[in-house]
């Protein structure tokens, strides 16, 4: 069995390439360039201009967020190190998929593993499966208890019905529960109102093969409105090391609707749901009898499809108090080669927020939420019970105390959860608000969160590799691999210290940073059991590894984001993030691996990334963006290795008319194609990310 199993820190290498970066000249060619597309000079913004170039900063900071503390609030006074994408950013970044979006804030990890498959964490311990991340869509869990993670290739809506995306680095598990242990992300769409009348997008080009969206919004009466949907993606495959094509070309089909309603000036009422379905080109390298080793490979079309509804309930009894009930079904159902999967759930939330003695601000809440699922066994992967119920129980309380009005604030909470294979786990958060001035900000945090264990983690056999070993009299037998979970593993542990200051010295110059440290215990591990020999039903040998929480790791980073508008017709925005990841065996063991995500804590994860956006209003109607990003390499045990890159993007639109754009998007322009991340778990072969290219028109009529 190979473990990649290393507690290296990643290279500097492409700390070392940012020095070679003539930043100044790239900002001159872009100040030079501008006055040329646009004629004499820059023109003012028409009112059709994009509002990422019209909306001052103190606007920016004063957008409100709601992931923070489960209530409207500006981002400027938020306790936490919050990151907010906007639909315009979005839109000019010129990204296709939720996950790419997501590359736009500091602190989160984005890796394509292949045309259809996504690494996504934030804070480190990334990977396909990776665990300690809590996704939202409109208030919707997007994680799945298979694994206690996102397919990220299934979430999806138009992206232009996108609101924002609120992207939470660090523990968020008082508010939102388990699984939110270094990151909360909250995508939330638009109101229906809000998108009335006719929108129609569609393109193609190299590696988008096809795309298409038609939405219509109608106005039902005085106080409903209603907005319908349909969807569709087709992508080409990815490439090997050599460029050859590889079998991982993918389709999907959806639609939906959202239903607002104010039924009376007090309440507020949505409906909405989604239905996808989809094709998934997939290769596996698999240990399969008769033969078991050498690995056989095998092409495959791998189905997903599902659907949700959700309903929601808001009533406001004053500015500071209000209630809120929220219910939703949520089923999907993976036909993939090892195993096929089906799994229905049921979430109910409810919360109330009032004020208590004219200075504190208190939200308490309750939630329910129920999951079956059902597995159809395999020799490479099965599942005991094949189907099984999951109940989760759930309480929270929150407490925002003023101590100086507009000026000190101590936030205060707890959430307690039962779950029925891990039972209860308390999860208490402190933070401490300080606003010294109007434009500058001061916040500190001490948390617990916990990961509670996955239905893989407890119930999943996995035969991952075959090796031939010596039986004696010069006869060889297959040695098979398989890892097994276990009943007795555990929760993780985290406890997280961070800071953060957030500032903006001058009206075109805004920054924020952030600085924390964790402490996680329990991380997962595998130990290894005693060798089985052939049986009459197994006519080999076994050599058994079972789930277990022997790990502990001490991570230590910074986050950094800034924005400065020199014109008003320009504006930049650069982020920066540093990960150090330290992990070791809780007892030194040679039966005890350190399994966590890839087999390597510290090797999923790039030590330095950045970001550099430039966004131009070129004349009245046309807009030029680039986007500048670089990422560490990655360097596992078995002494692969992933090597640091440095890719542009750039998006030019032009609006022949107020409403007809057309667009031309240029993707990893610096090289041809790259690898940005390895499979693990689960042997898929992955694929290199290619330079890529598309256009796109949008037309939007009443």
């Amino acid at each position: 069995m190979t473990s990649n199993l290393s507690l290296a820190d990643v290279p500097n290498g492409l700390k070392r390439r940012q020095r070679k970066l003539c930043l100044p000249g790239f900002f001159l060619l872009l100040t030079l360039a501008a006055p040329a597309w646009g004629g004499t000079g820059p023109a003012p913004a028409s009112a059709e201009s994009s509002d990422l170039t019209d909306m001052s900063l103190e606007a920016l900071m004063d957008i409100n967020v709601t992931s923070v503390s489960r209530k409207s609030q500006k981002l400027a006074n938020a306790a936490a190190a919050v990151f907010v994408i906007t639909q315009e950013d979005i839109k000019r970044s010129g990204v296709t998929t939720i996950a790419d979006a997501l590359r736009l804030a500091p602190g989160v990890e984005v890796a394509r593993m292949d045309s259809s498959k996504w690494a996504v964490s934030i804070r480190g311990f990334n990977g396909r499966y990776a665990n300690k991340l809590l996704v939202l869509m409109d208030g919707r869990s997007l994680y799945t208890p298979f694994f206690s993670g996102v397919y990220w290739e299934v979430q999806d809506t138009p992206l232009e019905d996108i609101e924002r995306i609120e992207v939470i680095r660090g523990p968020g598990a008082v508010l939102w529960g388990a699984n939110a242990v270094n990151g909360v992300i909250n995508i939330t769409t638009k109101r229906a109102d809000s998108t009335l009348g006719g929108f129609v997008s569609a393109g193609g080009g190299t590696r988008e093969r096809g795309f298409g969206t038609a939405r219509y919004g109608f106005v039902l009466g005085e106080a409903t409105d209603l907005r319908l949907y349909a969807k569709y993606n087709n992508r080409d495959s990815g490439v090997d090391a050599a460029g050859n094509a590889t079998h991982d070309d993918w389709n999907i089909t959806r639609g939906g609707f959202r239903l607002d309603s104010h039924p009376t000036e007090a309440d507020q009422f949505t409906l909405q749901g989604d239905y996808y379905d989809g094709k998934l080109e997939e290769t596996y390298t698999l240990f399969l009898p008769p033969t078991l080793t050498p690995p056989t490979v095998v092409d495959v079309t791998s189905g997903v499809s599902g659907g949700n509804l959700i309903t929601r309930w808001k009533r406001t009894l004053s500015e500071k108090s209000s209630l809120s009930l929220q219910v939703y079904f949520d089923h999907y159902e993976r036909q993939m080669f090892i195993t096929a999967e089906k799994r229905n759930s049921v979430d109910l939330d409810f919360q109330h927020r009032f004020s208590l003695w004219g200075f504190q601000d208190v939200i308490w809440g309750a939630g329910y939420r129920y999951s079956q699922d059902e597995f159809d066994n395999t020799f490479t992967a099965s599942f005991t019970p094949p189907s099984r119920d999951e109940h989760l129980y759930s309480a929270f309380l929150h407490d925002e105390i003023t101590l100086v009005p507009e000026r000190l604030a101590l936030i205060l909470g707890t959430r307690v959860e039962r779950k029925d294979y891990s039972g209860f786990e308390v999860q208490p958060n402190g933070r401490l608000l300080w606003t010294p001035t109007p434009r500058q900000t001061v916040w500190a945090a001490v948390s617990r969160a916990v990961r509670t264990p996955s239905r893989a983690e407890q119930t999943i056999q996995y035969r991952q590799g075959a090796v031939l070993v010596d039986a004696g009299g010069g006869q060889q037998i297959p040695l098979v691999a398989r890892v097994t979970g276990s009943r007795s593993y555990r929760s993780e542990d985290l406890l997280a210290y961070e800071l953060g200051y957030r500032c903006e010295p001058h009206p075109r110059i805004s920054f924020d940073i952030a600085a924390f440290y964790n402490i996680y215990k329990h991380l997962r591990t595998l130990t290894t059991g005693a060798l089985i020999p052939p049986s009459a039903t197994e006519p080999f040998a076994t050599q058994p590894a079972f789930t277990s929480n022997d790990m502990n790791a001490h991570t230590v980073g910074v986050e950094l984001s800034s924005t400065w508008r020199p014109y008003d017709w320009w504006r930049l925005q650069a982020t920066y993030s540093y990960l150090n990841i330290a992990a070791h065996l809780d007892t030194p063991d040679p039966t005890i691996f350190n399994v966590t995500e890839r087999g390597n804590a510290s090797g999923d994860s790039p030590r330095h990334q950045f970001s550099l956006r430039s966004g131009v209003d070129v004349g009245r109607e046309v807009t030029f963006d680039l986007w500048l990003r670089g990422v560490d390499r990655l360097e596992f045990v078995d002494l692969t290795s992933i090597p640091g890159y440095i890719t542009l993007d750039t998006r030019l639109a032009w609006k022949p008319r107020p409403d007809l754009e057309i667009a031309l998007v240029g993707q990893n322009l610096l090289h041809e194609h790259n690898q940005e991340f390895f499979p693990e778990l689960i042997n898929t072969v992955s694929s290199h990310v290619e330079r890529g290219f598309y256009g796109k028109i949008t037309w939007a009529f009443r």
